[in-house]
């Protein structure tokens, strides 16, 4: 089911995204993690309508799409799917209107790389529960592990592998994981794994955006929170961090309400 606040709409390309609300006083853009969807924010962008947050601000949130590169080209993936949210954003923007990008896990580092690319406009990043622009190696059997995950296209029995990352497990969190798990091939989910586990060479270097940056944590032991602060503290110019309790990995789907509150702190904070 989806967000009675949200359109799907797509670039001449053919980039899926979903907008909501109107208005010139920016564009906040979502990019969702691996074996999540554009879909996934919705609970948390109609937490931000509701509550008023997002006043005279667009919301759009992109849907990532396969692209024709060898999973070994970490780099390249990532710098792909970062070009397909800028794409998105140059399809919608207005002349001097401020850009804030939000990326959940994998969302993160494709968030960060666009956010690179659109600077002039930048006026905020906020990266929630991010995977390591840097990458993650995991130890082979937990690769193995992964790849198997990749390799489930049923879509049910996916999202229900993806709880084991949740804290909140409540029936209306199991819904919202399966509800955002989108229909995916093999290759798409193989490549966005890859990405997110090779990373890129940026991500070694101090981080190219000057905006500031929100890195968003919770009880999540897959990406603890010292690893990302120390991670995030290290690379960013104007730091800061926020937490969201009783929320595993995925917190707009967990605690998407807290989540929310966290999101339009960090917008008001810009103005």
């Amino acid at each position: 089911m989806t967000s009675g606040a949200l359109v799907q709409q797509f670039t001449p390309s053919g980039i899926q995204y979903f907008q909501a609300g109107d208005g010139d006083a920016g564009l906040l853009v979502f990019t969702h993690g691996w074996r999540d969807s554009a879909l996934g924010w919705q609970w948390a962008i109609d937490e931000l309508l509701r509550c008023g947050a997002t006043a005279g601000r667009r919301i759009v949130s992109v849907q990532r799409k396969e692209v024709s590169r060898h999973d070994e080209d970490t780099a390249g993936l990532l710098e792909d799917f970062a070009s397909q949210v800028v794409e998105v954003v140059s399809h919608l923007k207005r002349p001097q209107e401020p850009i804030v990008i939000v990326g959940q896990s994998m969302g993160g580092p494709v968030a960060e790389l666009a956010a690179t690319h659109l600077s002039d406009a930048l006026a905020g990043l906020m990266l929630v529960t991010p995977a390591p622009l840097a990458g993650w190696p995991l130890p082979a059997d937990a690769v193995e592990t992964f790849k198997a995950g990749a390799r489930e296209l049923d879509r049910v029995t996916a999202a229900l592998a993806r709880t084991q990352l949740a804290v909140n497990t409540s029936d209306t969190t199991t819904l919202r994981i399966i509800l955002s798990t989108p229909p995916e091939t093999e290759r798409a989910s193989l490549q966005s794994l890859a990405s997110w586990i090779g990373g890129h060479p940026l991500g070694r270097q101090p981080s190219r955006v000057t905006a500031p940056t929100l890195v968003v944590v919770t009880d999540d032991t897959f990406f603890p929170q010292k690893t990302l602060g120390a991670e995030a503290a290290g690379r960013f110019a104007d730091f800061h961090m926020a937490e969201v309790r009783g929320a595993g990995h995925m917190p707009h789907l967990e605690r998407p309400k807290e989540l929310a509150h966290v999101i339009a702190e960090f917008l008001a904070t810009l103005r």
